[in-house]
Order: structure tokens, then sequence, then C-alpha cells
């Protein structure tokens, strides 16, 4: 299988940045596995989430983020980064939380025009009834027969792959 990071068939004419660096090649098979992966994950939390929360899967990663924030509160600006999404995204994810009662914008306590969220007790519980079933959805489906080494090793390469992300 050809090496998909490479500009041409077979993976010669690759470029390195340096050789502690140096990806290894990745077949599409290697790639798929993560792509499907990824999708089938997140396929089945918006499913659960609307079935546990009545509420999409990008709404309640606001309201749990929220949840372990201090105060329950988190500044807009704070918030979009930490989801990575688009200010025009997070304000229609806001305004539908707003208006279901899950959470409440209000100006933060410094100057200037900055607005920070705020989980309400309804949306606390929310969080707090839904998460259990997706922490027994991670231990008993998606991780299930994995040994914690793997489960370790898991996270290393999932933390290793979001600051590739970031980078």
């Amino acid at each position: 299988m050809a090496d998909l990071a490479s500009p041409r068939p077979g993976g010669k004419g690759r470029t390195r940045r340096s050789a502690e660096a140096a990806t290894p090649p990745v077949t599409r098979e290697d790639w798929q596995s993560l792509v499907i992966l990824a999708h089938l994950v997140e396929a089945e939390l918006e499913r659960k989430t609307q079935l546990d929360g009545g509420i999409p899967h990008s709404h309640f990663k606001i309201l749990a983020l929220l949840a372990g924030a201090d105060r329950h509160t988190m500044g807009l600006s704070k918030l979009s980064g930490a989801l990575r999404f688009h200010k025009s995204r997070l304000s229609h994810a806001l305004r539908a939380l707003e208006t279901a009662g899950l959470l409440r914008r209000e100006d933060t306590p410094e100057k200037g025009r900055a607005y920070q969220a705020v989980l309400t007790p309804r949306g606390l519980d929310l969080v707090d009834r839904v998460l259990p079933a997706q922490d027994a959805f991670a231990r008993d489906t998606v991780l299930a027969g994995l040994t914690w080494t793997e489960i370790r090793q898991l996270r290393t390469v999932a933390e290793k792959i979001i600051a590739n992300l970031d980078g």
C-alpha cells in the first residue's frame, strides 16, 4: 500500500523534518481505521446523548466542560478554544442551551465586552444524569478487552495526536 504522507505513490520523495520526528509509512488501512474509529465513537455518543439527554452531543460537550470548570463558569473564548468551535457555532449552541435553561451567558467580572457561560442547576443535573452512561459506554464498549497498559498507550497516542492538531 502506498505511503499516504508521500507526494508520490510508493512513498518515495517524502520530506522528513528530522530523524526523531519522522513518521513511519502510513497505509490506507491504518488511516481508515483511525477515521472509522473516530466516526463510530462520535456517532454512538451522538445517539446516546440524544437518547439520554435530549440534546446534541456537541452541546453536551459544552455542558460537561462547564461542569468541570471552577464555579461551573468559563469564558466564551476559552470554551471555544477548548472545543475548537468557531465563534458562530458556539454562539448557536449557547443560544439553544440557554433557551433550554441549561446555561446562562453573563458579562465577565473584568472590564470589556467579554462574556462567560455559567452552567445552571438544571444543566448540572443533565450532566450528572448523562455522564455516567457515557462513562459506562467508554468502559464497557469502547475500551472493553483492552489492558490497563493498552489504555495508557491509547491515551499517550491520543495526546500526541491532539498536540499535532494543536500545533
